[in-house]
């Protein structure tokens, strides 16, 4: 999960974003739960960002004449239709539990490549494991710890998504 401060007119948010796949997000803004959907992308680095803000009048003031003269901004409402009905169950990463430190997880979405090891194997702390292709990359993938390979979840060509479970170790 990731957490950003945000000041837009010198009012302070905080927003959570946790990813749940490549293009599904679940976000959290001031405490509201959103489910995000990312339909595009582009590169927006010249682009102009101009924030949609409601204005209130202060209840700070208690003169009503200034107050309706100082306008107070408001993040904006998230609609009750885009708000989370259920909490969403967290990326396999994090619900791997205490099994987590005796399973290798996928770093990022991608394409199995190769296996370089069968169950039973010995393998240590940095071995090349695995090979995953992500944007046309390959990526080899190490061996987290010292131990015995118990099994392999995946095949060779398998599509893979984050935090998706790739081998387990016997645990000690």
């Amino acid at each position: 999960m990731r957490r950003y401060q945000l000041t837009v007119n010198n009012n302070e948010y905080e927003i959570d974003i946790e990813e749940i796949s490549a293009t599904e997000f679940q976000v959290q803004i001031d405490g509201q739960a959103v489910d995000v959907t990312l339909t595009s992308q582009a590169d927006a680095a010249d682009a102009i960002i101009t924030p949609q803000i409601e204005t209130a009048p202060s209840r700070a003031v208690a003169d009503p004449s200034i107050a309706a003269a100082q306008p107070v901004t408001r993040a904006p409402k998230v609609p009750a239709a885009m708000r989370s009905e259920t909490p969403r169950t967290p990326s396999p990463a994090v619900a791997g539990g205490q099994d987590l430190a005796y399973s290798m997880s996928a770093p990022m979405p991608g394409v199995i490549l190769e296996i370089n090891v069968a169950p039973g194997d010995q393998v240590n702390k940095g071995d090349v494991v695995m090979v995953l292709e992500a944007m046309k990359m390959k990526n080899d993938l190490h061996a987290d710890r010292t131990g015995t390979v118990e099994s392999i979840d995946v095949k060779s060509g398998e599509q893979v998504k984050y935090g998706q479970v790739l081998l387990r170790f016997v645990k000690d």
